[in-house]
Parts: C-alpha cells; sequence; structure tokens
C-alpha cells in the first residue's frame, strides 16, 4: 500500500471514530435525559444510569455510521484538493481508481460491521438495556421471549409456557400451564388457543391432568384470571431489536406455520439485510463527490462555476443526497408495511437505486 493511501485512510478512520462515537455520545445522554423522568424517582445509582447510557450507544451508532461516513470522505478527499494533492498525484502518473482501491475495501467491511452490529451487538445490548431498565424501575416481570415462545410466571405462583404468542390478535397458541405444591408438579394444564378478553384469558380445547389424583379432564373452555394481560408483553417484550435475522426467520416460519403472516416482519428480515449497504454507497459517493465524479453533472447544472465552486456544491449535494436516502428508505419501508409493495422487495428499492448511482459517479472520477 502506497503512504498516500496510508495517509488517507488515517485521517479518514480518525474523523469517522470522532463523528461516530461523538455524535452518537450526544444522541445516548439526550436519551437518558429523555428517560429522566421515568428513571429519577427511583433514585438509581449512577454506575446504572452511566450503564444506561453506554448500551444504548451502539443502537445510534448503527444509524450514523452512513452520514459519518459520507461527511468523512468528503472532508478528506476536499482537504486533499485544496492542497493540490490530488493534482501532484496525477502529475505523477497516478491512477486514481487504483490510489482510490483501499476506499472501496473499506467501505465494504464498513457494510460487515454495520450487518455484525446489527445482528449480534444490538441483540444484545438491547436485551441488557431491557434488564437495567428492571433493574432502575426495580420491577421484575419474569417474562422470556425466544422465537416466539415465551415464558412466565403467573400470578398464582405457575409456570406458564406458550408455545406461539400473536401480539396483533392478543391470541396464544399451545398454552401449557405448570402448578406445582411443595414437592413436585401437582397440575398441568394444556390449552389450543387462549384469547384474552379484557380483564382475563380464556383457554379453549382444555385438557387437564391431575398428576397427584392420576385423573385427566378435557373441557371445552376454561378461564384462567392468572395470567398477566398482553400489555406485559407488548410494553417490554416484543421487541424485534432483541433477535438477530435467523430468530426472525424462524419465529416468521412458526407464524406461517401457524396460519398467520406478518407483513411487517417480513420487511423487518428484508431490511437487515439492505441497510447495511448504506454503508458502502455512502462512502462512494463521498468519494465521487470529492474528487469529480459530479463534474458532467455540475457542468450541465452550472458551466461557468463547476470547477470554482465544486467542492461546495460537492458538500451539500453529498448532504442533500444522505436525507433523500433517509426519506426514501422510510417511504419504501411504510409502504411494505402496508402491503402497498411486496414486503420482501420495500427495503431494496433504494439501496439498489442508490447503487446504481454510486456506481455510476465512481466511474466518472476523471484519472
Amino acid at each position: 500500500m502506497l503512504i498516500v493511501q496510508k495517509l488517507y485512510l488515517k485521517d479518514f478512520l480518525r474523523s469517522l471514530a470522532l463523528l461516530c462515537i461523538g455524535i452518537s455520545l450526544v444522541f445516548s445522554i439526550i436519551g437518558l435525559i429523555d428517560k429522566v423522568d421515568d428513571f429519577m424517582p427511583h433514585r438509581p445509582p449512577a454506575g446504572l444510569l452511566l450503564l444506561y447510557t453506554v448500551l444504548t450507544i451502539p443502537k445510534y451508532l448503527q444509524y450514523l455510521i452512513a452520514m459519518a461516513t459520507l461527511l468523512s470522505s468528503l472532508f478528506v478527499f476536499s482537504q486533499a484538493i485544496k492542497r493540490k494533492e490530488i493534482v501532484a498525484i496525477k502529475a505523477a502518473s497516478g491512477r486514481m481508481k487504483s490510489i482510490l482501491m483501499p476506499f472501496v475495501s473499506l467501505g465494504v467491511l464498513l457494510t460487515l460491521t454495520g450487518f455484525l452490529l446489527g445482528e449480534v451487538v444490538i441483540p444484545a445490548t438491547s436485551k441488557k438495556i431491557r434488564e437495567v431498565k428492571g433493574r432502575i424501575t426495580k420491577s421484575k416481570k419474569g417474562v422470556t421471549f425466544k422465537e416466539g415462545t415465551l415464558y412466565m410466571r403467573a400470578r398464582d405462583g405457575s409456570i406458564v409456557r406458550i408455545g406461539l404468542y400473536l401480539p396483533d390478535l392478543n391470541l396464544s397458541k399451545e398454552v401449557s400451564i405448570f402448578k406445582f405444591d411443595a414437592e413436585a408438579l401437582k397440575e398441568r394444564i394444556n390449552a389450543e388457543t387462549a384469547l384474552w378478553e379484557g380483564n382475563s384469558w380464556k383457554l379453549r380445547k382444555v385438557t387437564v391432568y391431575d398428576i397427584a389424583e392420576g385423573k385427566t379432564t378435557s373441557l371445552p373452555e376454561l378461564v384462567y384470571p392468572h395470567i398477566e394481560s398482553p400489555k406485559i408483553f407488548q410494553e417490554d417484550l416484543w421487541e424485534v431489536s432483541e433477535m438477530n435475522i435467523v430468530e426472525l426467520v424462524q419465529y416468521q416460519n412458526r407464524l406461517n406455520e401457524a396460519g398467520f403472516k406478518n407483513v411487517k416482519l417480513t420487511v423487518d428480515i428484508s431490511s437487515r439485510l439492505s441497510y447495511p449497504l448504506i454503508n458502502l454507497f455512502m462512502l462512494l459517493l463521498g468519494i465521487s463527490l470529492s474528487m469529480g465524479g459530479e463534474q458532467q453533472m455540475f457542468q450541465k447544472l452550472l458551466p461557468q462555476k463547476s470547477q470554482t465552486h465544486g467542492g461546495i456544491i460537492a458538500a451539500g449535494l453529498g448532504l442533500f443526497i444522505s436525507l433523500v436516502y433517509w426519506f426514501g428508505y422510510s417511504l419504501f419501508l411504510s409502504l411494505g408495511y402496508a402491503g402497498a409493495i411486496p414486503p420482501f422487495l420495500a427495503p431494496w428499492i433504494i439501496p439498489f437505486v442508490f447503487a446504481g448511482l454510486s456506481v455510476y459517479l465512481y466511474r466518472q472520477i476523471p484519472e
């Protein structure tokens, strides 16, 4: 690797780290301030508040990497042009695309980093954040959720297993309730479904196994008032961010097998794959806009000023494009949620458009 490539990479990574860490920390502190009214009545120790702030950084970092990548690439190469370094490289018969090749590889690496951040780091920190919030508010609800299956303790002390919970319908399937005495399991209740009816759960197609007496009883319905309301699930449990893509796919398969289709879940799964690509595209756009890949475009828009004001226009255009990406991506996600366009395709439309744009501008960089 050439010395000049190392210098540009070093400047880029320094700028990227400062922007990512600095802005993420600011957003994390703002998020903590937003929670002050919920946390301060419980007089939490400073250590827990600090831990909460640190754990929220990855969530904001995932969204800020792309913007920081764009700004860092614009800054580094705009400064290089201002110092006439690019002119010197070209005068020495340097080929710009060869000089920039390590940045293409870095863009791929940033894409993989974004994917790992969303699939490994954020699910782990999201679970830890929920645990820390429970410690701060001194509330323990004793509910776990994995691939659609719920495990919880009912108000009468029994253990409840819900094989598949459908939050949109307040419906539970494959419900098992285990009751214990001081020594062992004394009774088990199995139900095909359970429906929330405002103040209690109504179990349907029920089988009661009396372990102590050795009896089995079948009932068409049974009202069981000891299980918590669905509100507990929806407030603190139903978090897509706590599951990786494998768990989401497994949960979706279980829903499909049960005859229920969740369009939003399909969009979320697809977005886990498409969203990290923004990091590569923003890096290519930042390089292209700084190095002259937009030159033909500017000559058409401002033929008299493209040479003197190209850097300012490039920076403005880069920020504008990043905002267009955010709004466009969010718009097509919403259309996918609504079923207006195929759910799997919705998160890919804007990335495909920006892939074509970034590659086109990169190819226009003059040698």
